[in-house]
């Protein structure tokens, strides 16, 4: 075993790095591109790392995120497993992506081409890292996210979303009046149960959840006076939208939704704000792009095995910067992401050294096939 990329991975999984709080590990990281002989290294003013080598075209930007979600996960070696928060989401493809990176410096010395590993913030919380990278960030030709795919499975798709915060504020008064007073709670959970009933009944696809709009309630909270009926109480719901629902249409759909209950369940005394707390649309990329091309030969060397394409039903950093930019992309890296988030998170560590070598090939690859196709 490579002893080098493990303990590198190892360090990394050991900073605690939940979205806000990079900042530490965006220090280790600038120490370490300059070792492995990056050529420019730089942060922009969110706090996106970014590291070059070379001076395209093609230009090859490769991109992960350093945040985690909160909680700490031990970090420890047990039966070929690195256990840590970060290690599958998504520190892992991360540390692959730079060391890919570096290994790559000789053929582009020899060929040309450029690659840029780009280290983001906030791909957990509000996407500042992702969004200031499209507004400020290096120029490129194609691009790879690292997310947790599986080593056999590239990401093609994801669906999109809405965040909502929905207040519901009724008139207050004394418990021992109930019978003639809204309870804020109450009307809160009959919305919810509204608004859920009409996503199953006129928006779940027969052909899955992928392509079937589906909501979560995440929160409720309530203020109430002691001895009084609730008057207030927030919902915040994530809405998952499929390709055939963009955010628009969907907070279309969610107004109608409100609208059509206040006019059935509301006393005039009764209000119901909508706060969209953030949206991203949903995104599915080519299939016979050259990134996907690259990657799926590069899986079939590495592994003997045939690269499955597939859809995830959540978001990334990919929804926002392949709505805005028409470039071939696409996400992949090592890691089941069932186990993201969890308080047992790990990566098979002969996924995580096969995956260098896989996003190594590839931009190889991307660099060959681009060359045949413009000439330069």
């Amino acid at each position: 075993m490579n002893q080098h990329p493990v303990e590198f991975l190892r360090n990394m999984l050991e900073i605690y790095s939940p979205s806000g709080k990079e900042k530490k590990l965006a220090s280790f990281l600038i120490a370490e591109f300059k070792d492995l002989g990056f050529e420019e290294v730089w942060i922009d003013r969110v706090g996106n790392l970014y590291g070059k080598i070379g001076g395209g075209p093609p230009r090859v930007l490769m991109c992960g995120h350093m945040d985690t979600v909160p909680g700490r996960v031990p970090v420890k070696i047990e039966d070929g497993r690195l256990y840590g928060r970060g290690a599958v989401d998504a520190k892992s493809s991360l540390a692959a992506m730079i060391l890919a990176a570096s290994d790559l410096s000789p053929y582009i010395s020899n060929f040309g081409g450029e690659v840029i590993v780009a280290c983001v913030v906030d791909e957990e919380g509000k996407a500042r890292g992702i969004r200031n990278l499209i507004r400020e960030g290096p120029e490129a030709d194609y691009a790879i996210f690292g997310e947790p795919s599986g080593i056999e499975n590239i990401t093609f798709a994801y669906k999109g979303r809405l965040l909502l915060k929905i207040k519901c504020v009724t008139a207050s008064g004394h418990v021992g009046a109930q019978h003639v007073l809204s309870n804020a709670i109450e009307k809160s959970f009959e919305l919810w149960a509204g608004f859920k009933s009409v996503c199953e009944q006129q928006y779940k696809s027969p052909l899955g959840v992928f392509y079937s709009l589906t909501p979560t309630l995440i929160d409720i909270r309530s203020l109430r006076t002691m001895g009084g009926i609730p008057d207030i109480c927030a919902l915040k719901i994530d809405l998952r939208l499929p390709p055939t629902i963009k955010c628009e249409k969907a907070v279309r759909i969610v107004k109608e939704i409100i609208e059509g209950f206040r006019k059935k369940n509301l006393q005039p005394s009764t209000a119901i704000d909508l706060k969209i707390i953030d949206q991203v649309e949903p995104y599915v990329a080519k299939k016979d792009s050259l990134v996907i091309k690259s990657l799926v030969e590069s899986i079939l060397e590495e592994t003997d095995k045939t690269a499955r394409l597939i859809r995830k039903t959540g978001t990334g950093d990919m929804n926002i910067f392949g709505t805005h930019f028409n470039m071939p992309v696409a996400t992949y890296g090592p890691g089941n992401s069932h186990l993201s988030h969890t308080p047992n998170e790990y990566i098979e560590i002969s996924d995580y050294l096969k995956s260098v070598e896989i996003y190594k090939k590839a931009v190889e690859k991307i660099f060959k096939y681009h060359l045949e196709q413009t000439g330069k």
